[in-house]
Parts: C-alpha cells; structure tokens; sequence
C-alpha cells in the first residue's frame, strides 16, 4: 500500500498541491463523492506518474506523479522472465516511461528452474531469489494481485493487503505465468501440502525438504523435465523412489520413443524405478499422503510429488474479457490480446511455432523472456514481432544433458509432414583425445523439402550446444544441405573435425535421398 505520509517525505517541498475536480467512482471503502488528492512535484527528477486510487487507511487518495513521456503509464501485471523483460525493454526503449509492476510475491525474482537442482544440493536455494533495484531504474513495484481489467476506463482493479485499488493505465502487459496442473484424481486436493507436493517456490521446496528427513520412499507423478529432474534429487536421499508417467515413455511430446530409451535407461541405471503407461487412479491417505492406487496395485510411499505440468494463468483475462483458450491467452505477432493497449507475454499465452505458426506449448523461461522483450517494446510505442518459438529446451537429469528443438517425429507427422530422420551416436572428441564421452543425436526433417524440422541431443556434454546450432536453422528455415555447409571450429581438446551434428545431418540426407 502506499503510504501518503511518506510520499510527502519523499518528495521535495517545491511541489504543488491541488483536487482533481473528478469525483472517484463509489467503491466499498471510500465515501461518496471524495476528492482524489494530487501530488505533482515540481523538482528536476521524478519518480513515478501512476496514479493509484487506496480503499482502507487512505481511502479515495489518489497519489498522482507526472512525468513528460511519449508512452503514458505502462503496467506489468506479474514479475517472472517475462515481466522482467518486459520492464528492461520499456527502459531500454524510453528510459523515461513511467512503468508499475502489480506482483503478489514478496521477493521481485525467483528463479523456478533452479528448484531441482537446489533440492539435489547443487545451488544454494538463496541464491535462486533475486532483488532487482526496479526503484534506480524509474520502477515503482507493488505487492498487489491484480484482480480485474476494466478496459473502457482503462483501470486495473487489484488488491493490496485485503484493501482494494484501482491503478490507471495507458498501456499494460500480463505476465501471469503458469500454474501447476493438479489432475482430477481422488484424494488430490486433501493430500496436497500433506504429504503430496508440487515444486513451483522456495515455501514447496522446504516443506519438501522437511518431508524427507522422516521419508524412506517416493512417488513422482508426471515424467517431464521437472518431474525427473526432481525424481533424481530425491534419490539422494531416499533409497526408494518410483515415477508414474501416464505415457509410454519419459519426456513425452519433446522426445521421440527411441531417444527417451536412452534416458530410461539410464534412470534405472541409478536405481530409480519407472512406472510407464500407468496412472494414478487415487492418492491414498493416511493422516497426509500414504501412496498411490493404480490400475487395482497399491504404491505406498511417504511423500509424493505432483509433475503433471502446467497450465496458463488465464484467470486475470477471463475476469477482463480478454480472449483466451485452454492453451493461454490469444495473441497478434506484437502479442497485442483482444483487449485493445493490453498485452501479453510468457507462459500464460498461446505460443506457436516458428516452423509453421501452428499451436504449441511454449512454457519456457527462454521463450517467456524473448516474448516479454516484444510486449515490453510495442508498449513502449515501438515496432516488434515475435516470430514463435522452435521449442528448445535442456534439463540436466543427474549426469545427462538432455536437449530438443522443434518437432519429434511424431508432432511432425501429426502436422502433416512425411518426416526422415537421421540418428547416430558419436564421442564429441577425437578418439585419441582422452575425456570425451559419446553424445546421440536425432536430426528430423521434412522429406519433400529437406527443411529441418527438429532435433533431439543427449549425452553426458555437448547436447546443448548442438541443440543450440539446429535452433538457428528453425529459424531461419534452414534445409539439411545448407546446414550441412556450415562451418564449426575445432581442436581435438574441444570438438572433432567433422561434429556429431554434421554426421546426423548427412544420414538424414541419405535417407532423403533413397
């Protein structure tokens, strides 16, 4: 809440008092027909020009900073990867725009990806909270939870502390994120936090870590990233930890079946135990959670955690009007939504793809941040399209990096391509260079044109970094010869003269060619 006291402290005696002549509108807390006070400060430099309506302690004080700008009052609904774009890009654009972030969080950043690895013991999970100093850069940020978007005044209604508020805008960005997907399954909701977690904050991590000082045993649900990223931090310290996945493989929907082998393998290798092509029909619970029934066997275990992904956080737009599907919210090229000034950007909207257009999920910080950069310079009166996403993504599962971009062979064909692929394994150095280890890789293209159309890399180094390379040819609709033009460095202590990549590449266009 801002406190009107200290707003007067803050800002120099030079400034001029004066009523707006415009009644407020009747809101419960405020009393019929009061006056909105207005602070203009006169001094060189000025901090903020949001005008901000309180109800409660300050009912009906208006607190108003004007500032010259070309772009008006710019509000970021949510301070994630895409939020944090977003403001950098209006900065970066006019260092002089007034910007406001509504975020209910206590801390400005925290880095979510890094849960894991923090539960595993790899990273301090202190050091995954970050404190931006959005009040240097001309950043006014309030704890609020925006609750409603009255586009005709142009107004966001949002909630501080149980008191509500109305914050004006001439241009806003929603950054609501994403949500854990909570399946309907028996016994869900009564186990959760008792036993049965998700892993999306620090306060999941530590009631997790609280839980498996007492655990002997663990059930993942879900075998995405997350869910096996957590899965192996978990085999730290329990001696028993199974993962259900309701698919027949691991990393569904991002590797295609012959390439997730490779990882199940290698997850039994240390002793983790997989459940594939099984679901969780109930959570059975015994004062919190006590294991999982599937298909008429009983799991028990001690703790569960819940991986069955994430949905976009539409509510915001749902309760504005704005158009939006099961997928997120709906966006132009300029991630401009349905309701005119309002964007949108992150993992609350509705990606496509940069091969096609067509729909995919696009829940990546990556993507998120790219898409933050466009909402945050189209509002700041720029001109910038966000082309879609190719998908690329890394996790490291215990010893393995495990990397895709792009269509498996499967999304491939369900988008209508008759797809090739080639797939070797290779060491990534010299077989005389001591310290190298062997990485697959799985290029697909589309028969007709040769175009590649996605990747998949694993190995114990170098899956990334050639993930990385066939990214650039997505987007740049890249076909397998010209990519095999390409050019790479080497040195027999980094790389081998002719890279894994290439290799895949050129087996892939052989087949093309039978």
């Amino acid at each position: 809440m801002i406190d009107f006291p200290f707003a007067m402290a803050v800002f120099p005696a030079t400034g001029n008092f004066g009523f707006s002549r415009e009644p407020i509108r009747k809101i419960p807390g405020n009393q019929a027909g009061k006056k909105r006070l207005i602070f203009y400060p006169a001094c060189g430099f000025v901090f903020f020009r949001v005008p901000v309506v309180l109800h409660g302690a300050y009912a009906g004080i208006g607190i108003h900073c004007p500032r010259e700008n070309s772009v008006g009052n710019i509000i970021i609904v949510g301070f994630g990867s895409a939020g944090y774009a977003a403001v950098m890009a209006v900065k970066r654009a006019d260092s002089r725009a007034a910007v406001t972030v509504l975020d209910p969080k206590h801390e400005d950043l925290m880095h979510p990806c890094g849960l894991p690895y923090a539960l595993e013991g790899h990273v301090n999970s202190d050091h995954l909270v970050q404190s931006i100093n959005l009040h240097r850069m001309g950043v006014k940020k309030i704890k609020a939870q925006a609750l409603r978007i009255d586009g005709g005044a142009r107004v966001i209604h949002a909630r501080v502390d149980g008191d509500a508020i109305e914050v004006k805008y001439d241009t806003a960005i929603l950054c609501t994120g994403s949500v854990p997907y909570v399946p309907p399954v028996k016994g869900a909701t009564e186990t959760r936090d008792s036993g049965l977690f998700t892993l999306t904050n620090i306060a999941d991590l530590e009631r997790i870590r609280a839980r498996i000082k007492t655990a002997g045993a663990a059930i993942v649900i879900g075998a995405g990233a997350i869910g096996l990223e957590t899965a192996v931090a978990l085999k730290e310290y329990l001696p028993s930890v199974v993962v259900l996945e309701m698919k027949p493989q691991v990393l569904p929907g991002v590797l295609d079946p012959d390439m997730s082998r490779l990882v199940e393998s290698y997850l039994e290798s240390i002793g983790l135990e997989l459940k594939l092509s099984t679901t969780a029909g109930e959570i059975l619970s015994e004062n919190g959670f006590a294991g999982v029934l599937s298909g008429g066997d009983r799991l028990e275990a001690d703790m569960g955690i819940l991986s069955a992904g994430f949905r976009a956080n539409t509510e915001l737009a749902r309760l504005s009007g704005i158009e939006h599907g099961d997928d997120g919210i709906i966006v132009d090229e300029s991630l401009a939504t349905s309701l005119p000034g309002v964007y949108a950007a992150g993992d609350c909207i509705a990606g496509w793809s940069v091969i096609d257009g067509k729909r995919v999920p696009a829940k990546l910080a990556t993507c998120a941040y790219k898409q933050g950069t466009t909402a945050g310079l189209n509002a700041a009166g720029k001109r910038a399209v966000y082309r879609g996403t190719a998908g690329t993504f890394v996790t490291k599962i215990g010893a393995l990096e495990v990397a895709g971009t792009g269509y498996t062979s499967g999304t491939a064909e369900i988008c209508g391509y008759e797809t090739v692929s080639g797939k070797i394994t290779s060491n990534y150095l010299p077989e005389y260079f001591p310290g190298g280890s062997e990485v697959s890789i799985k290029i697909i293209c589309d028969r007709a044109s040769g175009r590649i159309l996605g990747a998949q890399a694993i190995g114990e180094r170098g899956a990334a970094e050639r993930i990385n390379l066939i990214s650039m040819a997505l987007e740049f609709g890249v076909s397998a010869g010209e990519f095999g033009r390409v050019e790479l460095a080497y040195c027999p202590a980094v790389s081998e003269v002719h890279d894994p990549v290439f290799k895949a590449v050129e087996f892939a266009m052989r087949r093309m060619a039978r």
